[in-house]
């Protein structure tokens, strides 16, 4: 069933109904990451614990609080009710120096013991019968990053004077998964998101080694405005080493002026070589539309420059292509302009198509971009 799953997808072995959580479980403890953005909010890292913790590992949180001898488990630790078989993360860094620190041990035993802030690691170890001694007073937790050791964390390091050094870590913030890789990420992506930016989108896209799910919220087309500059927290930094910081304000934002690309219209694009493309249309006198959305069929594509004739009903797609000798880049330009075809809208070489014409032109092979080609294909095909 759904519970069982959940523990062997942690590193649960099964016997008859239960699972039991053995010395190696950690390694799997990385196998799958929820992340998110934020804390606060039901969207958050700790409601998402706990959603997970009471739907997944309620029957071990029953278990863990019964008394005398029909307890076989530590009882719950910490606010969060930490138990046996719970994926979790420390949240200090910790070794023999601190005098706290005196009293954890580790088994096997280790020269230098130490847990980084940040290791993640399974709750393993004790399952306690008559006639074994009785453990059942400390958690022994094994990390992915130390495999086969296991350090003993009491009531002590849950104490209600000082913050716990251990959360659950179903889900984990994107921040807090920097440097960590997963086999899969499960990302959430709430809207309206304030702290969501494109460097902590790709942040979180890159933690994966496998594939990424992402559960968003609102239009999916929307995703797509995390790929712009204005989206970018580093263009948003104020700093220079050498110049004086030279604001400029776009929509009642500020950004560093030489982090970012903008057209004489004030617009933000992707590229250097855009600039020029929307300067030249601006300069001609040819009215468009910056990557506006084009739908056929319950496909939906963006051009990078839409150029609408009314009079005579023809529209023109400029499509730029900057980086053709990446291949996947290559191919998602492939794919794109057999789509553009597919549907009615040729290259102006061959003429147009019934849906449209197609403009498209390319970086050269060093980067740069020839303004007088612009020129021309502006009074060849849009007359103007």
């Amino acid at each position: 069933d759904d519970i069982e799953n959940f523990d062997k997808s942690l590193g649960g072995t099964p016997w008859n109904e239960m699972r039991f959580f053995n010395f190696g479980a950690a390694e799997q403890a990385e196998g799958w990451q929820i992340l998110s953005p934020v804390r606060s909010g039901p969207h958050g890292v700790p409601d998402v614990n706990r959603l997970l913790h009471k739907q997944f590992r309620q029957h071990m949180i029953d278990a863990s609080r019964k008394r005398g001898y029909q307890r076989k488990y530590p009882k719950p630790m910490g606010p969060e009710e930490i138990v046996y078989g719970d994926k979790v993360i420390n949240l200090t860094n910790t070794d023999p120096s601190m005098p706290w620190f005196r009293h954890r041990k580790v088994y096997p035993n280790k020269d230098s013991p130490y847990i980084a802030n940040g290791e993640i690691g399974m709750a393993i170890g004790f399952f306690w019968k008559k006639g074994l001694p009785d453990f059942r007073w400390k958690l022994e937790v094994e990390f992915s990053s130390q495999p086969r050791h296991k350090y003993d964390f009491t009531s002590r390091d849950f104490g209600e004077d000082s913050n716990p050094i251990l959360e659950l870590a179903y889900a984990l913030t994107v921040h807090k998964s920097q440097g960590s890789e997963f086999g899969t990420v499960i990302l959430i992506l709430p809207s309206p998101c304030r702290l969501l930016s494109r460097e902590l989108l790709y942040t979180a896209l890159t933690r994966q080694r496998d594939r990424v799910v992402i559960l968003h919220q609102g239009a999916r087309g929307e995703l797509r405005n995390y790929s712009s500059d204005d989206r970018s927290e580093t263009a948003r930094r104020l700093t220079n080493l050498f110049v004086a910081p030279s604001p400029i304000a776009i929509d009642g934002r500020f950004y560093e002026e030489y982090l970012i690309h903008r057209t004489s219209r004030g617009e933000m694009v992707r590229s250097k070589s855009e600039v020029i493309i929307a300067d030249h249309l601006a300069h001609r006198g040819v009215e468009y539309g910056y990557e506006q959305p084009l739908t056929i069929d319950g496909v939906t594509k963006y051009p990078d420059f839409t150029i609408e004739d009314m009079e005579s009903g023809r529209n023109c797609y400029w499509e730029h292509c900057g980086m053709l000798h990446v291949p996947t880049y290559r191919r998602r330009w492939e794919d794109k302009l057999a789509w553009y075809k597919a549907n009615g809208i040729l290259p102006h070489e061959e003429g147009g198509g019934p849906r449209g014409t197609l403009i498209v032109t390319r970086d050269e092979a060093n980067g740069s971009i020839d303004s007088s080609k612009i020129t021309k294909l502006i009074k060849e095909v849009l007359d103007a």
